[in-house]
């Protein structure tokens, strides 16, 4: 049976699905997720979350909360956009790289179908950290300014797509990567016990008795 390639996917991917790397960014998007706490902190503390800020979708509900924060809130929102943008980085190479991961262990187990979906999976990641992207932009640009649709829209749509590809990779990557190890170990276990059993086999070829007496 002729044995199928790696599943297409880009070099970046398959650079950062290393263990080392992939750590890497999980400190990465863990300590820009940390630092990003105080500033939304802030927000609340001044009469609106950024959940709310992110989910206006109207021009007055972001002009109100705007209103409410005051200089304090709006300088503490542009340090969270400011900090988001390691933080979106970060966990959308990590998703890449380890449903990429998933994918080159599905691959050599020969799972097919497993490998083929989690290099599509892959690309989830990526996708939620440029609709993160995308909604920074529109909130930066209603805190620019510029508070006319469609760029509360634009923020509170974003929002809901970033969570749910997010989540989704995350999901897949963790159970493949338990579906992936699981085979593995079972495959190791039963070459360790295919060895053992050639090991106790008898070896061929003409042996000697004890009771056998050399010729006088």
């Amino acid at each position: 049976m002729r044995q199928t390639g790696p599943p297409p996917l880009p070099r970046i991917f398959l650079a950062v699905a290393k263990p080392r790397r992939l750590w890497m960014l999980l400190a990465l998007t863990l300590a820009s997720g940390a630092a990003m706490l105080p500033a939304m902190a802030t927000m609340a503390d001044h009469g609106a979350s950024l959940f709310d800020f992110e989910s206006a979708g109207s021009v007055t509900r972001s002009q109100e909360i705007l209103a409410t924060w005051g200089s304090s809130g709006e300088r503490a929102m542009w340090w969270q956009l400011a900090l988001d943008l390691p933080f979106l980085a970060g966990y959308g190479l990590f998703l890449a790289g380890a449903c990429t991961a998933v994918a080159l262990r599905a691959q050599r187990g020969g799972r097919s179908r497993l490998a083929r979906g989690a290099a599509i999976v892959a690309w989830f990641g990526p996708l939620a950290a440029a609709a993160d992207f995308l909604q920074n932009v529109a909130l930066a640009l209603v805190l620019a300014g510029w508070e006319s649709q469609p760029w509360p829209r634009i923020s509170a749509l974003c929002g809901p797509v970033t969570t749910s590809l997010a989540a989704g990779a995350a999901a897949f990557a963790l159970l493949g990567a338990l579906a992936t190890r699981r085979r593995a170990s079972a495959a190791v276990e039963a070459s360790s016990a295919t060895e053992l059993g050639h090991g106790g086999a008898p070896t061929s070829g003409p042996q000697s008795s004890p009771c056998q007496t050399s010729p006088r």
